[in-house]
């Protein structure tokens, strides 16, 4: 279906990577944003050399499939290479490995219980404090970043789920919008489903009214279980929260430091 989206941006998915080398031509590389594999089951030989500097993005079903990742690592020749992790159990050490090998991360998210806060502490421990953690862990980096400047983040947009800037074209070519809007429409030049949800869930005065991590949240975790409460998430959030302000003051004083020592 690429041909019928020329002259759009897109992100092209395959479970082989053969096809995206024999299929996607020279001409549809400058509207591609990214390709998926959508399986670590297949060699990645002729993907490496073909569509040089595009982004690749493994999707992982399981992350118990974590130790394919190596057979992924030669992407790196050619291609920056991100890792979308689902938050299941055992999601740490796909984490680990995909950060030590140099790729970036995003956590696939849906509503963690207690068990998977927990994992997550850990992933987030490691984003904040390992030094050979060099690529950034989403939704956590862009949620620190947030922090660290004082501005708002929508992590709709972070975990690419705002229909405002993506939709899902499925197997059939229809498009569609991401599961945590389940029973919103939307047309096709419209980009207010987040805002109408976001105005409905506050309308319910709920926990989000006056929750302090609204400006980087915007409901997220509210969807789609309405009632789930979100004492694990905001735990994390309070984690990056702080790390940001230990940044700022250390900068500070550093800046300080070195002023002091100006003749």
């Amino acid at each position: 279906m690429i041909g019928e989206y020329r002259g759009r941006q897109v992100i092209v998915r395959a479970d082989h990577p053969s096809d995206l080398v024999t299929r996607v031509s020279e001409e549809d590389l400058k509207d591609l944003v990214c390709v998926q594999l959508l399986s670590l089951d297949n060699e990645i030989d002729d993907l490496i050399q073909w569509g040089e500097s595009v982004p690749v993005d493994i999707v992982m079903r399981d992350p118990a499939e974590f130790p394919k990742l190596y057979r992924c690592a030669d992407l790196l020749e050619n291609h920056p290479v991100r890792v979308s992790i689902p938050v299941m159990p055992g999601c740490s050490k796909a984490v680990k490995l995909a950060v030590s090998l140099n790729f970036a991360v995003k956590l696939i998210i849906a509503q963690p219980d207690q068990s998977l806060i927990e994992e997550l502490a850990q992933i987030l421990d490691l984003y904040l404090h390992r030094p050979n953690v060099a690529q950034p862990v989403e939704y956590f980096h862009s949620t620190f970043l947030g922090f660290y400047h004082g501005q708002a983040t929508s992590l709709w947009s972070v975990q690419e789920e705002d229909p405002a800037l993506i939709r899902y074209v499925t197997d059939e070519g229809k498009e569609a919008i991401s599961s945590r809007l389940n029973g919103f429409t939307f047309a096709p030049d419209c980009g207010a489903v987040v805002a109408d949800y976001q105005r409905a869930l506050l309308a319910e005065k709920g926990e989000c009214e006056d929750c302090e991590f609204w400006d980087h949240c915007g409901g997220y975790f509210k969807s789609p279980d309405k009632q789930y409460r979100c004492d694990g998430v905001k735990s994390l959030f309070r984690t990056l929260k702080d790390a940001a302000g230990e940044l700022q003051r250390e900068l500070k004083s550093f800046d300080e430091s070195q002023g002091e020592k100006q003749p």
